[in-house]
This record gives structure tokens, sequence and C-alpha cells, in this order.
């Protein structure tokens, strides 16, 4: 299966950064043995770096802050990233199959996931306006209470390597729908398609460091994300 793989660097405020330490990762294709690509090795000089960045894009972007943008605001850019990933179905489903070791047809149908999993985010995302500041009844009738919902803040994602880009779908979509800022760690054994994501984020314009994608190790990369101490909420998903 030949197919030109993207050499890549860590993705960070909405640009293209070489790790820090300058180190890379051989990726390997499980089905023939070959290393066929090497990722960037984030560390936790890097960690501080998109920490730093995801923070600050809660509340810089343009006009409109991301963490308190509107649904409809946030669902245009999930829905642009679904239109895009199905722009590059074919290439993306080739990545993954030689990057992951799955056969072609079911990584095909892994990207059709991810399409579909980011426009039910984007439908939840619009859905969010008409119960902001919702009624609440209460018996007494001198107080008025209502709903007001807000993102978390800035959220870590850790995430395997058997369904690389879908799981890491599952938890990216639904942070950007709530208004948070990502950072997402997938395994060092399988990057490769979160990478591209990050391109896909990148020519569709999502507002800079809204999703910060960190490839390396567990030790390296993974823990120092996990313990970091300006983070609001984690979250693995081990297989």
């Amino acid at each position: 299966m030949a197919i030109r793989i993207p050499s890549r660097q860590l993705f960070i405020d909405g640009e293209w950064k070489e790790p820090i330490k300058k180190n890379r990762i051989p990726i390997i294709n499980p089905s023939t043995e070959e290393i066929i690509c090497d990722i960037p090795a984030a560390t936790a000089e890097d960690v501080e770096l998109a920490v730093a960045a995801a923070r600050k894009a809660l509340a810089r972007n343009r006009v409109i802050d991301w963490a308190s943008a509107s649904g409809a605001y946030c669902a245009k850019y999930i829905r642009a990233i679904a239109a895009k990933i199905t722009e590059r179905k074919a290439e993306l489903a080739k990545l993954e199959a030689i990057d992951c070791g799955k056969p072609l047809e079911e990584a095909s149908w892994d990207i059709d996931d991810v399409v579909s999993c980011f426009e039910y985010y984007a439908v939840l995302a619009e859905a969010l306006d008409a119960k902001q500041k919702a009624p609440i009844t209460i018996p007494s009738e001198a107080f008025k209470c209502h709903v007001l919902k807000e993102p978390i803040g800035v959220v870590g994602l850790i995430t395997p390597w058997n369904y690389p880009l879908l799981i890491a779908t599952w938890k990216v979509a639904p942070a950007l729908a709530a208004g948070c800022a990502v950072i997402l760690k997938p395994s060092e054994l399988a990057s490769v398609t979160c990478l591209e994501l990050a391109e896909v984020c990148k020519e569709v314009g999502l507002p800079a460091a809204v999703l910060n994608i960190l490839t390396g190790t567990g030790p390296e990369a993974g823990a120092p994300l996990a313990s970091h101490p300006h983070m609001d909420k984690h979250q693995s998903y081990l297989c």
C-alpha cells in the first residue's frame, strides 16, 4: 500500500512546532515491521507550552473567545472538520491501516465513524444554545433561577493505539462542542492520523490553540500532561 506519509511536528497554538529537545520516535508498520516514518517526541517542556497556549485560547480568539462562544459558533468549525475529513477519507484510511495494522476496509469504516461523530457533536453544540439560561421553577417567587452551562476549561486527553483517530474523536469532538480547549496525547504506537487531524483543524481555521496535539511516550509526555496543575480535567481511554 504505497502512500506518502507527511512529516509533522507537534501542533501547539495553531502551528507546527519542533519538540524542544528535537527528539523523534520511529513508527513501524505492524504488517511489514518496516519503519515507515517518525513522529515528534514531546516532553514536559512541550507540555508547558501547550497548556499555556490552551489556557489563552479560552479568552483570546478574535472578538469571541472559545469558552463563551455560542454552540452555533463552535458547531461551524466542528462541522467543517467533518467535511474536510470526508474529503480526505481514502488517504486517512490508508494511513490508519499502515499505522496500526488493521485491514483497509475496517480503517475506512473507522473514518466514516469519525465523520459521523463530529457531525453528531456539531448538532449537540447547536442544541446547547437553546438550553442556556433555561428557567428553573422553584417554590419561591422571590427568586429567579436559570441554568448556566459553562465549559470546564482545558482538558487533557490520552488515547490508545487500536482505534487511533476514532477514539481521539470520541474525546475531542464533545470537548470542542462544550467550548473546552483540548490537549490530545495519542499513543506513540499510532499517532499519524491524529497529527493529520491537526492539519485538518488548521485548514478549516479552528481558532489557534483550541486543539493542541502532542505525540510522545507516556512517561515523557503523558505523565507531565496528566499531572499538570493548570489542567481542568483529564480523560484517558485505554484498551
